[in-house]
């Protein structure tokens, strides 16, 4: 029994140890067993921006994707493109391992360029780069030099921006001195940033007040991107031009004189006048400005027989002048007398173009001399009268002074002056020995599509040709070919309707059309011709119009607007907004009744032609400049000049309608060229009253009569064609108005260019000019002997050794 019970309690023990065994195996193959499943799942990380380039304001996102993460923080350090770092660890991390990494910025911070960010979790690494754009900034003020009345027109733009007006930035405008100090009594300028580009108008004024002339810088801000402008700020009496010029150039004793005082501005009450007289004695008369046209009636004063010597002295600028007094002479003739300068600013070198009208030739010659501005005058010259309408010339010499000059013409005792202004380089004789300058442009083409009485052009960048159809109200769109792409307009009032237009100007995005009968400008799209707004009605206000016929822009599309019904120019920015107009003066040489074709060039000068005959040139604030021309059928004379246009060169083209013909001048306004007559084959026209130039320097003319569009190349030339100065000279030389220099670069002229042929070195010496050969070349200009006999004329001199060339 007990044996038994013994043998029990060892099997029990058994039993026990077996299931301790079991147990323990159990345990120990499931430790196993876990350790083996976390060890064969490696870690791996991913990192994705949220896109491969930033904004300049976005905030840095970058995407984390962790395989096998098993918690714990991830740790991070990024680079900035400055080079510097900022670190951190992410502890909220999903369990699938994603977390989304945030750095917060904006604009201000200025960390613009490549960035990169390196995670590290466990012992892994990983990169993420990327870029953030920068803020660009642009600043635009359109040109480097301002005076006090001027407006700066400041053009931001940049590549970012918050159309939201709320929600906008600000652009931070201030300017500073010549010394970088800020203009604290200019208060900071805020604009809103709502848009891609904004044009801020600034009046020099405000800043003239301040500290006057001098350097100044314009600072922009957005966020912490700085752009600086630096400009000039001129002296206002720089900009004070006075104009002078009496009734009549001689008086006799005991005449009344009648002055006219011209002011580009009224910056003061009062001005002085100083005359001195013939004997010595001065007399001092101080006179009230009122505006910028004053006249002042002095009595008194032509007591003595010679010449007196005035000075107006008014705000900081004297202009001086001269008048004559005679002795009370025989009764003049009783006929019509005038002259008619050619321009009125002159280089040195050039030579003036007087033109001589008469009603009756009373006598067959007449004395002509000039007076500088230092009231020296020159020798007279007696020069040949024989038609009623002469050009009679007068050289101007390489080192003239600069100033106001005047030109005097007495014929059978009637005296007439001019007054003209000599400034500016000298003429360099390789000017004038120019053969392509004096090429005349080569026929191309001609088309036509059903015309009724087509007036303006314009050519886009594309070489696209638009062209307005006065007639059947319309506008037409051609390719560089001449062939149709489009057309649009009808006759009437409504929104994409015409009456009658006349003029018309492409931009960029839109086809601006002077809607002349409805007294108003239309804009359509240029692609496919859609209305797109109009503004102006008629009447006198700013903005109105009578009869709107010439259309052109600046290089910022400021739309200018020819009027033929009023005598200003109106300036319209790029909202259509009124600018600016440009008045008629009351002086002979800046007066117009009206205006018909206008153009500007690269420089921002306006040319504008107008029925009184004549081209005015105004600077891009509207300041006169010069004129060209005047009434007549000669060469660089108007009948009735319309369209204009200006080549790459700076080239002025005139569509001279009535005398069927279309003339060239160079930039200073002097004429080159004309081509045309009166006809309808290629190269004849009817009534010229539309230019235009495309890229290629091709032109282009309208004929309203003929009802076409010819089409010329400047880089293709009809043949050789003798220039006319050179002939002109010619003549002016056999008449004793010109020196043998003259002619001899004339000469020069032909020899260079195979007329006479010569191998000879083409250096003209003006010594071995014959005199007798004046008679021939007289006959030559004047047509009575052709080109070929007198350039076998030329060709014998050289040939024995008379004509040295």
């Amino acid at each position: 029994m007990i044996y038994l019970i013994k043998e029990r309690d060892h099997t029990v023990r058994k039993i026990i140890l077996l299931l301790m065994f079991a147990i323990s195996v159990i345990f120990i193959t499931y430790q196993q067993a876990n350790a083996i499943t976390i060890t064969t799942i490696p870690i791996n990380i991913t990192a994705t921006p949220k896109t491969p380039v930033f904004g300049p304001n976005d905030n840095i996102v970058v995407n984390l994707k962790i395989q096998g993460y098993n918690g714990g923080p991830i740790s991070w350090i990024a680079h900035r493109p400055d080079n510097s770092t900022i670190s951190g660890n992410l502890t909220k991390v999903k369990g699938d391992g994603f977390v989304q990494h945030r750095i917060v910025r904006n604009a201000f911070d200025n960390y613009f360029g490549n960035w990169s960010i390196d995670y590290t979790y466990n012992g892994v690494n990983q990169t993420a780069s990327f870029k953030v754009n920068p803020i660009v900034l642009t600043v635009f003020t359109g040109k480097d030099l301002y005076y006090e009345p001027d407006m700066m027109n400041i053009n931001i733009t940049t590549s970012y921006y918050i159309p939201t007006a709320q929600q906008a930035e600000f652009f931070y405008l201030n300017f500073y001195d010549q010394k970088g100090n800020i203009v604290k009594d200019i208060p900071q300028i805020e604009i809103r940033a709502a848009q891609h580009s904004v044009i801020y108008n600034f009046h020099m004024t405000e800043l003239a007040d301040y500290d006057g002339p001098g350097l100044y810088k314009l600072n922009v801000q957005y966020y912490n991107t700085v752009v600086q402008v630096p400009f000039l700020l001129g002296k206002y009496s720089d900009l004070m031009q006075i104009s002078t010029q009496t009734d009549k150039s001689t008086y006799q004793v005991g005449d009344v004189i009648n002055m006219e005082l011209l002011f580009t501005r009224v910056t003061q009450s009062n001005g002085t006048l100083t005359i001195t007289s013939p004997s010595g004695s001065v007399t001092t008369h101080q006179f009230h400005v009122y505006s910028v046209d004053t006249p002042l009636v002095l009595d008194d004063v032509t007591k003595d027989v010679g010449t007196y010597n005035y000075v107006v002295q008014y705000g900081g600028v004297s202009q001086s002048g001269s008048f004559s007094v005679i002795a009370n002479p025989a009764p003049l003739p009783n006929i019509e007398f005038d002259v008619f300068l050619d321009k009125l600013n002159y280089r040195p070198g050039e030579i003036i173009h007087v033109k001589i009208h008469t009603s009756q030739v009373i006598t067959n010659s007449t004395s002509l001399w000039v007076v500088d501005p230092n009231s020296v005058e020159y020798p007279r010259l007696s020069l040949p009268i024989t038609a009623v309408d002469t050009i009679l010339p007068r050289e101007i010499s390489k080192n003239a002074t600069t100033g106001q000059w005047e030109l005097y013409i007495d014929y059978d005792g009637i005296v007439r002056s001019v007054p003209y202004f000599v400034g500016g380089p000298p003429v360099d004789d390789a000017e004038m020995l120019n053969e392509y300058q004096f090429s005349v442009p080569a026929f191309v083409s001609n088309f036509a599509t059903n015309f009724t009485a087509p007036t303006g052009i314009a050519i886009d960048s594309n070489g696209d040709i638009y062209v307005v159809d006065s007639g059947s109200s319309q506008v037409k769109k051609f390719d560089s070919n001449g062939k149709l792409l489009l057309s649009w307009g009808s006759l009437g009032s409504g929104n994409g309707r015409l009456l009658h237009p006349h003029g018309i100007f492409v931009g960029t995005k839109y086809v601006f059309v002077a809607d002349t009968g409805n007294a108003r400008i239309d804009i359509f799209d240029k692609d496919n011709g859609n209305f797109i707004y109009s503004w102006g009605s008629y009447g006198n206000n700013e903005g109105m119009f009578h009869t709107p016929v010439g259309l052109a822009a600046d290089s910022q599309e400021d739309i200018l607007v020819a009027d033929s019904g009023r005598n200003t120019i109106q300036e319209f920015n790029t909202q259509f907004t009124f600018m600016n107009e440009f008045k008629s003066l009351l002086t002979d040489n800046g007066n117009f009744t009206a205006t018909s074709g206008i153009a500007v060039d690269s420089k921002g000068n306006i040319y504008v032609s107008s029925p009184d005959d004549k081209i005015l040139e105004f600077s891009s604030i509207g300041n006169f400049v010069n004129f060209f021309g005047s009434q007549g059928s000669e060469e660089g004379r108007f009948n009735n000049p319309t369209a204009l246009a200006i080549d790459s060169n700076g080239n002025f083209y005139v569509a001279d309608t009535w005398n069927h013909r279309i003339q060239k001048f160079d930039p200073y306004g002097n004429f080159v060229l004309s081509w045309g007559i009166e006809g309808t084959s290629a190269g004849q026209f009817e009534e010229p009253v539309g230019l235009a130039i495309d890229q290629s320097d091709n032109i282009y003319v309208v004929d309203k009569k003929n009802g076409n569009i010819q089409k010329f190349s400047l880089y293709e030339t009809v043949g050789q064609v003798i220039p006319t100065w050179v002939k002109d000279r010619a003549i002016w030389w056999s008449e004793g108005a010109l020196s043998k220099r003259d002619f001899a670069l004339a000469v020069r002229y032909m020899t260079d260019h195979g007329l006479p042929n010569t191998n000879e070195n083409n250096e003209t010496s003006v010594v071995k000019i014959p005199n007798w050969l004046k008679h021939e070349a007289g006959w030559w200009g004047l047509g009575q002997i052709d080109d070929e006999t007198f350039a076998s004329t030329l060709q014998y001199l050289i040939s024995a050794g008379i004509l040295k060339v």
